[in-house]
């Protein structure tokens, strides 16, 4: 070791400044507050938002284990614990600088008050333009007289902490009480942190282990997989070796529109639409770290978000000593896989993406929870042609059979079928489907039943012409599309 040295101490104001920046969004940060509070055993957290124009607050309250003043002092350290350091199995944290940094970039003033079973309210504080003025690192023992009213609700908690953030500065600078544009922003951010967090922490709300509520209304769990409905294809759980510990792997196909009501559609959009919301999901001690993410695999290119893919979800579940191995950032909100299970990863996503893509584009017509979906006989059927995709009539189609075998001219029939084929509007459909996406009308749907009658009337004769008996004929119905649709019509047959 080199004996002569200088002690390079960093300056505050330009520290904290930077730190700042680190890239916290309002719900980001917040959930960083709510992974101390968990870490801490709370039950139950409250978050109030309090619209003051320029003054206004946000102040999170758990009923956690509180902490002594010796450790309140080492949670306001910049730092505090090294990442290094193994930790408790439930330990949401990593770097010690959540709950600074999380706060520092919403907030010039950030208030902590926690409190012992059996002890007094102990109390430390940053205020960020105070550290600019006097460039020391000075945590206030004494918090400002502004301060001490939000920190009330803890007087009435056996224990537990408080935090809170006053001087907005990244959320309500210089907006005034009565603009009511400002208001509704404000209001808009709050719907947004309530969405947040009842997906980052559904698994604990789900189970009941933990209850949140902003401005006394209850946040939601938002379960991405829609585990409980009938429709959803999930794969059974996959343990991958990795290290001293497992990772849980689990795919997820959620049901095609046409097996959801309006309602469920738009709930499984979720908080940026379905095709942002597709790929994986990974977890660390249940708590969700990032979301919609293919996580750069992909083979033979890195996969992106694209529509037909739009359903496949896969959880992924780590041990939280494998943070370093997962490149976590400190928002927890990034990770990478390891390289040493890279390409065990995209051989089972592809699969994940290979049935999806199959119920998008079969329109979810799948039993539920089977195996795996069963392929339907269409009337079209996707094919390459010197390395291009096309789409053809399905010449095997009892329906086409029929009436090829009934044509006393078949070269005029093969060609206006050939017409078809090379003027399929895929681009137009394509367009259509991007724009509007909920507008796409299921088959026969506003068409008089009479007429379904007699297509499938149709669809059967020509099946019994065929040699097909009875029981065959209805049962190959049920896989014909769209007639699949309509089981109590063909039991009329």
């Amino acid at each position: 070791m080199p004996d002569s040295y200088e002690i390079a101490t960093p300056k505050p104001a330009a520290l904290i400044e930077s730190l700042r920046a680190i890239g916290y969004d309002l719900p980001t940060a917040i959930a960083d507050i709510v992974d101390n509070s968990i870490s801490a055993n709370a039950k139950s957290i409250d978050i109030t938002f309090h619209w003051s124009g320029a003054q206004s607050w946000i102040c999170i309250v758990d009923d956690g284990d509180g902490m002594s003043e010796l450790k309140l002092f080492e949670a306001m350290r910049p730092g505090s614990q090294n990442p290094l350091e193994k930790r408790s199995r439930g330990d949401l944290g990593r770097f010690g600088l959540g709950l600074k940094t999380a706060s520092f970039s919403q907030a010039r003033r950030l208030t902590v008050a926690s409190r012992l079973p059996g002890d007094a309210i102990n109390t430390r504080e940053w205020d960020l333009d105070y550290v600019e003025k006097v460039n020391e690192w000075r945590l206030l023992i004494e918090p400002t007289a502004d301060s001490t009213l939000w920190l009330e609700p803890l007087e009435s908690r056996v224990s537990g902490t408080a935090v809170l953030w006053t001087n907005l500065d990244r959320l309500t600078l210089g907006e005034q009480v009565v603009d009511a544009a400002a208001h509704a922003r404000f209001n808009d951010a709050i719907d947004h942190v309530r969405s947040y967090l009842g997906l980052i922490f559904h698994r604990f709300l789900e189970d009941r282990t933990l209850k949140i509520a902003i401005n006394n209304i209850p946040v939601e769990p938002w379960n991405p997989f829609f585990e409980n409905h009938p429709a959803t294809y999930r794969t059974p759980v996959e343990s991958i070796p990795f290290g001293n510990s497992a990772l849980e792997f689990r795919g997820y196909i959620l049901p095609h529109k046409d097996k959801l009501t309006n309602q469920e559609f738009k709930l499984l959009g979720g908080l940026n639409g379905w095709n942002a919301h597709q790929g994986f999901y990974i977890y660390r001690n249940r708590r969700l770290l990032v979301f919609g993410d293919w996580l750069r695999l992909g083979a033979p290119s890195v996969w992106t978000r694209d529509e037909q893919y739009k359903l496949a979800r896969i959880r992924l579940d780590i041990s939280n000593d494998a943070d370093s191995d997962w490149q976590l950032d400190v928002k927890k909100s990034r990770a990478r896989p390891p390289a040493l299970i890279r390409e065990r990863l995209t051989d089972l996503a592809a699969k994940i993406r290979l049935q999806a893509r199959s119920v998008f584009a079969h329109r979810g017509q799948y039993g539920p929870r089977a195996p795996a979906p069963q392929e339907l006989e269409r009337p079209w059927n996707s094919s390459v042609r010197n390395g291009k995709r096309v789409y053809v009539i399905n010449r095997q189609h009892p329906m086409v059979q029929t009436i090829l075998s009934a044509c006393n001219n078949k070269s005029e029939v093969d060609a206006l079928l050939r017409l078809l084929e090379e003027t399929v509007p895929v681009e137009q459909i394509w367009l259509d489907t991007a724009e509007q996406n909920n507008d796409r009308s299921i088959p026969y749907d506003g068409i008089e039943l009479a007429l379904l009658r007699q297509d499938l009337r149709k669809v059967y004769e020509a099946l019994r012409t065929s040699g097909v008996d009875e029981a065959t004929a209805r049962q190959r119905l049920r896989s014909i599309e769209p007639f699949n649709r309509y089981q109590e019509l063909i039991k009329e047959l």
